[in-house]
């Protein structure tokens, strides 16, 4: 995928912006606080459906204004041209969003995931090391949703179900009538869907584990052992595994998922499982008002040489460990989506050693890239290595929400 023209209206800093970029290499640079991260942002929100920086739409919206929108004009492998907007507004107490593709409006957003993939590396990336279990199931479900759009909609499902269940437990001490029946039904859904999500998930952290853990090899010399470790609700990660040993299909089901009949075997043993866990908690959730037992706990544990990375590692790790995950997503979406995706490098390079630069520039060889700097010509000397052309690389220059 090549992004050849973007156009903002109203987004963070930016009033109207409409530039066309290079197929190659992209720097942006300019001093603190004019924009460059707001242009990056800008990409990674139209491709993602999400920001990187935050979870509320609202603050993405230019001061004063009712909302913003996003127009990205790219050529896909096949040499087909493609137009993404993404148009965010405000609406009451809340923001909608509309999502074109070619003029089409599209419903769903697992539909318009995976059109266009972009990998942002960041500063805020180390959250994803350090930070609370949130960081990292969005980490997880970011990645995950760019390669299945199907996984999305479960996803989206099972939250919609948690928060209904939630909202009759809260309303229990005063709403008593049927509540067992209303909850088995919340129940049963719920364990359905909480299975499938968790045998995908089992999936893709183990592939992670692969992938960063070869990484972080490179990255530290052969120094670090580098592992991550999905926590779910107990139980169930014994169960898969278990069922993986007894089929003797751990290895193919890693790379390449299970076949239907063993998919829905496996899904209904964990759905099982997960519903006696449910029925379980219910007096507890009863007395509390919310449920105690599901997957908004999950969990990913990182560890360096067996011990906890965000507690036991020094910044200088937890940075490796991050950007051997970030590396991860990459190279996983690039198994398994047929486009390549576009990479977003927001003041990375100031960040990381020689070691890591080095590790970082030999993945991204290849592909699209946009980088955000303050320093023109230092940046232009560490990519010289990725294109043979210097007429591949675009300089825009950001000053005051514009491009000069």
């Amino acid at each position: 995928m090549i992004i050849k023209r973007l156009r903002i209206n109203n987004f963070r800093n930016y009033g109207r912006l409409d530039i066309d970029v290079g197929p190659s290499v992209n720097i942006v640079y300019g001093s603190n606080g004019e924009g460059k991260t707001n242009l990056i942002e800008s990409i990674y929100t139209a491709s993602s459906v999400t920001s990187h920086k935050t979870n509320k739409d609202k603050n993405l919206i230019k001061f004063g204004e009712e909302g913003f929108e996003i127009i990205l004009n790219m050529t896909d492998d096949d040499d087909t041209d493609i137009e993404l907007i993404d148009r965010t507004y405000i609406k009451g107490d809340t923001t909608k969003r509309e999502l074109f593709c070619n003029n089409e409006k599209i419903p769903k957003i697992a539909d318009y995931l995976g059109i266009c993939n972009t990998v942002i590396f960041a500063p805020e990336d180390l959250n994803i090391i350090k930070g609370a279990p949130a960081e990292r199931r969005k980490f997880l479900n970011v990645m995950m949703s760019k390669v299945s759009p199907s996984y999305y909609n479960i996803l989206s499902v099972t939250n919609r179900l948690i928060g209904q269940k939630n909202e009759t437990l809260k309303n229990a001490r005063n709403d008593k009538s049927d509540l067992d029946t209303k909850l088995d039904y919340w129940d049963f859904s719920l364990a359905d869907k909480s299975a499938e999500l968790i045998i995908n998930r089992y999936r893709y952290v183990n592939l992670l584990n692969d992938i960063a853990g070869e990484y972080h090899k490179s990255i530290s010399g052969g120094k670090e052992v580098l592992k991550i470790r999905y926590v779910t609700i107990s139980g169930c990660i014994e169960l898969i595994e278990a069922f993986l040993k007894n089929n003797s299909n751990t290895d193919g089901f890693i790379s390449r998922g299970l076949n239907r009949g063993d998919f829905e075997a496996l899904k209904g043993i964990l759905s099982e499982h997960i519903l006696n866990k449910f029925r379980s908690a219910r007096k507890y959730d009863i007395e509390k008002g919310i449920s105690s037992v599901g997957i908004k706990k999950d969990d990913i544990e990182i560890y360096l040489n067996d011990n906890l990375t965000r507690i036991y590692s020094s910044q200088g790790q937890q940075r490796s460990a991050a950007l051997s995950l970030k590396l991860s997503e990459l190279e996983i979406i690039r198994r398994f989506v047929r486009s390549t995706p576009v990479l977003l490098l927001d003041d990375v390079f100031s960040e990381l050693d020689m070691n890591r630069r080095v590790s970082l520039i030999s993945a991204i060889r290849g592909t699209q890239i946009f980088i955000t700097c303050t320093d023109k010509d230092y940046i232009a000397n560490e990519i010289a290595s990725l294109t043979d052309n210097t007429d591949d690389v675009r300089y825009f220059h950001i000053k005051s929400g514009s491009v000069e």
